[in-house]
């Protein structure tokens, strides 16, 4: 045999965000040391933005080179730097288990690796491997402090072997790790980065090898022939069989209907019908495989918080978001209990007597009388002990909408500022047709022109017709008539329910704002052929019209808040994001180019919806208790998704030209004219846009030159196929779903898919707390309707029609229960990516163009910051700047942690 000659191998492992500083223990320079300077990579121009990408020198773990001479196989060793993550906090459990792994790793029951080489060894005609490697240093480092720490491994390979293309992982401990990255060195090329943010399982649980590709991107039919094997298993595992009860320790992507919302076994009022199928189509979500319930074959047997539901692995939430949301299961506990309590001792506290009481939320807490007091704080010892150690917690933070001005919410310019600006800033449309016309079946509903009449509201045109105000782009409507309408007899036949299918009408003033000029509430007919109850109400010219039109504009905002938070915010960012990222991880390889692009805009969504199913949209939980829909309400947003969703028209200009508030006009920014200039969130949302689609045009032209290579990239082929065909199964037979045939097709359904990730929930997420936390501004509930002449309550709402109003709000405990909840959703966690960010940011592709296209994306993500700063300053932008008006930064990108009512996260992620 040959001499072998052992080397080490090149000596610098680049510095990213997956190599933490090497840390100093006890006084003993760890092996990775990191220079502090950064040095100049390389420098390029593209598209016009000069960069200068900076990659960080690494740790040098050798010290001289050694050529290797000759044609004979020679062996030489390269070392690989792991960074693993280590909890914060270990329960007593889990220390155990640690101090075992550390002590077994000692004597051989340790991490095993192996690097995989791009090529074929012509021998065995099987993928090139090294020689087996172990994990070094695990027990000499088990007590080092520190969330991360640098692990090493040294593999023999020889001259021949190519270059690396995967690494494989063997966990032969007794519990899992998460392994952040891999950066092998040594190599003639360049060090080899591992993205792996993944949990390994130990052989007990998962006894096969984990298989992590390199950062380089390859389409399927570029795939090295050593990798083809790894990239098909991969991809086949990811799927699973279909069958059996999902554990959490899986990381199988599968699909199931909706057919756990509701739980049977707990009696007639917990069911809910299935959604998804021909009955009640709607999306499709990740399959738990749990067993039927006793009493329903079709429904599945429910598993309740805090015990956790099945997501696969990787998709859990990591420890920073799960600090985060345990911070909001305390602030739930306390700001609900107590309330309740109030409302069981003492029933008379069970509404709000005065606004002063909802002021007091935020100022003083719960204000409790002594002898109340007595009976909490001293006979339950858990309630004293919160009192106690927790009184911080009782009181609510001040919501935005009433820091700078208390009384905006009364005003009408606020009210439709709100539909521009607000929490839902997407129904708002021009009206087209007056009066406006139900699409309805009119034997069950009723004839279907509305009862606005031109008599209502020619006094508010500024001197225009009807005719001429519809001509010039003048009024505006928001209506949820039909989408409310035949609910509403369900609705209202429940306790402390009362709602009407809503249409409110305005007049878009010289000023670029917004007017309420009238509001239709709309009931069912009583019996079948009779017309409906419709009442208009317009602007208050005396006290008793005015409160009447308060309680009108409450009606309308609790029809808003149903459908925001039904069909906007959870059907169209959630729910339907769901399926495409399912497919993804079937379809796309960890190495495809589409995958790496979609990866952060993946980012805890399954968990997310996961935890919605068990404790919001369930029968019972959250969004039932709180909304006015109450048990009617994800049948609500199955039937918008049935009737209305259409992929197509989800891209933010397809939504506005749809909706009436843009026309396509080539001479403008953008290629749209708005009808209101000043739409804070159609102006903001435009620059993101625009930013996300030059992007992603960069992205998919670097890849896809032309047709033909879309066509026959069977990855892509399938993840589109899948997601339509499976994923929104109730739907795949609509003939408007985009193709996907060319590079333009491709970047288009991409950019929407981002969009809907990113911007489009940021927009709809993030104010819930600062603007609706103030009950009155956006009652979610309504508890009354409006009174009329004649009616057994209308005296009563003469006689005080302040306490009426209140009296028709949520309660005291639906309220704190309901403010609690959007509390949490509208807060960052602290490990939060936003857009134009990403903890791998030079590392998460080898493509150096890539990297450097993506740097100017992020570059042009903080010039719109700047822009939506400027325009929050501009006086002449009355619907963002003003006196007592809140600036628009909930399309602003960055945000630091909290509640903030700004930041766009790449992801659904909360």
């Amino acid at each position: 045999m040959g001499s072998s000659i052992e080397r080490l191998g090149n000596s610098l492992i680049q510095k990213s965000p997956l190599l933490p500083y090497a840390r100093t223990l006890r006084g003993e320079q760890s092996k990775l040391f990191f220079p502090s300077a950064p040095s100049p990579l390389r420098q390029r121009r593209l598209d016009g933005v000069k960069r200068v990408v900076r990659a960080p020198v690494a740790a040098a773990v050798t010290e001289r080179v050694v050529k290797v001479v000759g044609e004979k196989a020679v062996t030489f060793k390269v070392r690989a730097a792991l960074t693993v993550r280590r909890k914060k906090e270990e329960d007593f459990k889990e220390k155990i288990a640690s101090q075992l792994d550390a002590f077994s790793d000692k004597i051989g029951r340790n991490v095993v690796l192996e690097l995989v080489s791009t090529e074929i060894d012509p021998r065995t005609q099987r993928p090139k491997k090294s020689k087996k490697a172990v994990l070094r240093d695990w027990f000499e480092k088990k007590k080092v402090k520190g969330e991360r720490v640098v692990y090493t491994a040294e593999f023999m390979v020889d001259s021949s072997f190519g270059t690396p293309g995967a690494i494989t992982v063997l966990n032969r401990h007794q519990q899992e790790f998460f392994l952040e990255s891999i950066v092998v060195e040594g190599f003639a090329c360049d060090p080899v980065h591992f993205s792996c943010y993944s949990w390994i399982q130990p052989t007990k649980i998962h006894p096969t090898k984990r298989v992590f590709f390199s950062n380089k991107p390859y389409l399927p039919s570029e795939t090295p022939p050593g990798l083809r094997e790894f990239r098909e298993s991969e991809l086949k595992e990811l799927r699973g069989d279909g069958t059996g009860e999902r554990k959490l320790t899986d990381k199988i992507y599968d699909y199931d209907t909706y057919n756990d919302l509701g739980n049977p076994d707990k009696g007639f009022e917990y069911a809910r019908p299935v959604l998804g199928g021909e009955e009640m189509p709607y999306p499709r979500r990740c399959r738990t495989g749990r067993p039927p319930t006793n009493t329903d074959m079709h429904a599945e047997s429910r598993v309740e918080y805090p015990t956790p539901i099945y997501v696969p692995r990787d998709e859990a939430f990591e420890e920073g978001k799960q600090e985060m949301l345990s911070e909001g299961a305390l602030k739930a506990l306390l700001h609900n209990l107590v309330p309740s309590l109030v409302a069981s001792i003492s029933p008379e506290s069970h509404d709000f007597k005065a606004f002063h009481d909802i002021d007091n939320l935020f100022k003083e807490g719960l204000r409790l009388k002594k002898t109340l007091q007595d009976q909490l704080f001293h006979k339950i010892p858990f309630v004293s002990k919160i009192e106690e150690s927790s009184e911080a917690l009782l009181r609510f933070d001040t919501p935005a909408i009433i820091s700078k001005d208390k009384f905006a919410w009364l005003r009408d310019d606020e009210f439709a500022r709100q539909a521009l600006a607000g929490i839902n800033p997407v129904n708002v449309e021009r009206l087209q047709v007056f009066p406006p016309v139900s699409k309805l079946d009119p034997a069950m509903y009723g004839p279907p022109e509305s009862a606005i009449k031109e008599e209502h509201i020619i006094g508010h045109l500024n001197g225009m017709s009807v005719q001429q105000a519809l001509e010039e782009n003048k009024l505006f409507i928001l209506d949820f008539h039909d989408v409310y309408l035949p609910f509403l007899d369900r609705i209202n036949a429940q306790d402390g329910r009362k709602a009407y299918g809503t249409r409110t009408l305005f007049f878009l003033t010289p000023l670029g704002t917004l007017k309420p000029i009238a509001i239709e509430l709309s009931l069912p007919p009583a019996t079948p052929g009779c017309s409906r109850a419709k009442r208009v109400f317009t602007p208050p010219t005396e006290a008793t019209s005015n409160w009447l039109w308060q309680l009108a504009k409450a009606h309308v905002c609790s029809n808003d808040a149903g459908v925001h938070q039904l069909v906007n915010h959870w059907l169209r960012t959630h729910a339907c994001m769901e399926p495409f990222i399912i497919a993804a991880h079937r379809q796309l390889s960890a190495m495809h180019p589409i995958f790496k692009l979609l990866k952060p805009h993946m980012r805890y969504t399954l968990e997310i919806n996961a935890l919605a199913r068990q404790i919001l949209i369930s029968g019972g939980g959250v969004i039932e208790s709180g909304f006015t829909p109450g048990s009617c309400c994800m049948e609500m947003s199955a039937s918008f998704y049935k009737n209305h969703w259409r992929f197509d028209q989800e891209g933010l200009p397809a939504d506005l030209i749809r909706r009436g508030m843009a026309i396509e006009d080539p001479s403008q920014p953008h290629g749209l004219k708005l009808l209101v200039e000043d739409y804070p969130y159609a102006n903001d949302g435009l620059l993101i846009w625009a930013a996300l689609q030059t992007w992603v045009r960069t992205y998919v032209q670097a890849y896809y030159p032309n047709p033909h290579v879309v066509q026959a990239d069977t990855e892509l082929q399938a993840w589109y196929a899948e997601a339509v065909r499976v994923g929104h199964a109730d739907k795949s037979g609509a003939d408007w779903w985009p193709r996907l045939g060319s590079p333009a097709d491709l970047a288009s359904l991409l950019t929407t898919l981002l969009w809907l990730a990113s911007a489009q929930h940021a927009a709809l997420n993030f104010g819930q707390y600062p603007l609706g936390g103030y009950i009155p501004n956006r009652p979610p509930l309504m508890r009354r309707l409006v009174p009329a002449e004649g009616d057994p309550e209308y005296d009563n709402f003469l006689a005080d029609p302040h306490r009426f109003f209140l009296s028709a709000l949520p309660s005291l405990t639906q309220a704190t229960t309901f403010m609690t909840v959007i509390d949490t959703l509208s807060t960052h966690s602290a490990d939060e990516e936003y857009l134009g960010e990403r903890r791998d940011s030079y590392t998460w592709t080898g493509d150096a163009e890539m990297v450097d296209a993506w740097h100017a994306f992020a570059a042009e993500v903080r010039r719109a910051e700047e822009e939506i700063a400027r325009r929050n300053a501009d006086p002449a932008r009355r619907n963002r700047c003003g006196a007592g008006v809140l600036p628009y930064e909930l399309l602003a990108p960055s945000s630091p942690p909290g509640i903030t009512c700004r930041g766009v996260p790449n992801s659904v992620s909360i």
